[in-house]
């Protein structure tokens, strides 16, 4: 099913005028939910363990000037997500035990794929970070997590993304390297964050107030990301088994006058067999993946930093935020060596608006040099330099690329929110003979 923008004002419509039925006003600044607490059951339902979750949301880019394909044209792609979680000590008396399941629906078309990038060289990031791992249903999450040891001790098993757990990250912005876990992004051929969901299993323990440390066992399973295949439950097609490990520590440091911050450090190792970016068991370069060396695993490092800087006149649900986001990825199997990300956001700058946010980031991809030089030995085996960069033929030398944003997150109340956001894109695709990208864009959330 496609849904239009016309299709989502026809449902508004609809919602308005039924406001007789359910008795509430939508746009109510200080509405929770579109549909309203149906006459207050919603709220007598959550209060019994169950909430439920019903969001729409969609991402409109626009490239203002650059890039691959330098003719205008407004790209639109959403998600609508279907969910609930369950307090199952409420529900069933099973201490500190809920379960969640999630279901969502991606729509839509990729700017940077369809202008901003070479198509032989794509973007690394994107500019509307909902678009990706198909145009199609997928549950998203089914889980079930039960706290022992007074609640110090958490066990996790069910079906999730990697990045619920591990290498997460806030995302305030709508390029997708700005927004959330970077691994997905870096390494995404196996680490599959959400939508894409995987059979796993986790364990974290609080072994002091401030020290958490917990660790995971997935499986590498390719099937599960595949367009149509968002509900592939069976294990038939698993490649190996994916084991991160993150150790978390949350303190509130005087330097900070006692705000709050979250660091993080961790790594995986994945046992799934891996093509080599490069060579084949001779030390030879290999143009085509199926001649190159196999590797038995690979391995991934991360740090992950968020800091509340400044609490707007003493209020520390307002105020500066910073987080800084590192990957150092396996380089003899990933394209992509390492990644850095830095964003600043500010919210409540404003008394009036106490909820809204500006938001400034940048993200940066370190490509192989491995990968270069691969690129580069195809070219000279055709008689192909850099200024034959017009020739079908021609493999783009791929370098770094950057991603820049600045937004304001408008929220007009829990049900609305919107984001425009202004991007740049230096070197997309790190090719140098695509020309720096300028791109407009705006965020919708709808709370139902």
């Amino acid at each position: 099913m496609k849904f239009s923008v016309t299709s989502l004002v026809v449902m508004l419509t609809a919602t308005i005028s039924s406001h007789t039925v359910f008795a509430f006003q939508p746009f109510a600044q200080d509405q929770k939910w579109l549909l309203g607490d149906w006459n207050g059951k919603r709220n007598e339902l959550a209060q019994q363990g169950y909430q439920f979750n019903l969001a729409f949301q969609n991402e409109s880019a626009t490239n203002l000037k650059g890039g691959y394909d330098d003719s205008q044209k407004l790209f639109n792609a959403n998600q609508w997500t279907f969910g609930a979680l369950l307090d199952l000590e409420k529900i069933a008396d099973w201490d500190n035990t809920q379960a969640n399941i999630s279901i969502t629906k991606r729509d839509g078309q990729s700017l940077s794929n369809d202008r901003i990038s070479d198509p032989r060289a794509a973007q690394f990031s994107s500019a509307q970070e909902i678009y990706g791992r198909g145009q199609w249903w997928r549950l998203s999450s089914a889980w079930i997590k039960k706290g022992l040891i007074e609640n110090q001790l958490h066990i996790k098993f069910g079906r999730m993304g990697f990045s619920d757990d591990f290498n997460s990250s806030h995302c305030e912005f709508q390029n997708l390297m700005l927004c959330g876990g970077q691994l997905g992004k870096t390494v995404g051929d196996i680490w599959f964050n959400y939508p894409v969901s995987q059979w796993g299993i986790n364990a974290k323990y609080q072994f002091l107030p401030t020290w958490w440390i917990g660790a995971g066992i997935y499986e590498v399973n390719p099937e599960n990301s595949l367009e149509k295949h968002g509900f592939n439950l069976d294990t038939d097609h698993i490649k190996g088994a994916l084991i991160p490990v993150e150790l978390a520590w949350k303190p509130k440091l005087e330097v900070f006058h006692g705000l709050a911050g979250e660091y993080k450090i961790g790594g995986f190792v994945s046992t799934a067999k891996t093509r080599d970016v490069k060579k084949d068991d001779q030390d030879q370069i290999q143009l085509k993946a199926v001649n190159r060396q196999w590797h038995d695993s690979r391995h991934s490092i991360w740090l992950n930093a968020q800091q509340q800087l400044i609490a707007h006149d003493n209020d520390v649900k307002r105020g500066l935020f910073v987080s800084a986001n590192f990957t150092f990825n396996d380089p003899a199997t990933t394209v992509v060596k390492s990644s850095q990300q830095l964003a600043f956001w500010y919210k409540g700058a404003f008394d009036q608006r106490p909820n809204d946010t500006i938001g400034l980031g940048f993200a940066h991809f370190e490509v192989n040099p491995r990968v270069r030089e691969r690129q580069n030995a195809s070219n000279q085996l055709l008689g192909l330099t850099q200024d034959d960069y017009a020739n079908p033929l021609y493999s783009p030398v791929q370098h770094n690329e950057l991603n820049i944003e600045l937004n304001y997150h408008y929220q007009w109340s829990p049900v609305i929110a919107l984001r425009p956001n202004l991007q740049y894109v230096y070197q997309p695709g790190g090719v140098k003979q695509v020309e720096d990208a300028w791109v407009a864009g705006l965020t919708m959330k709808l709370n139902f």
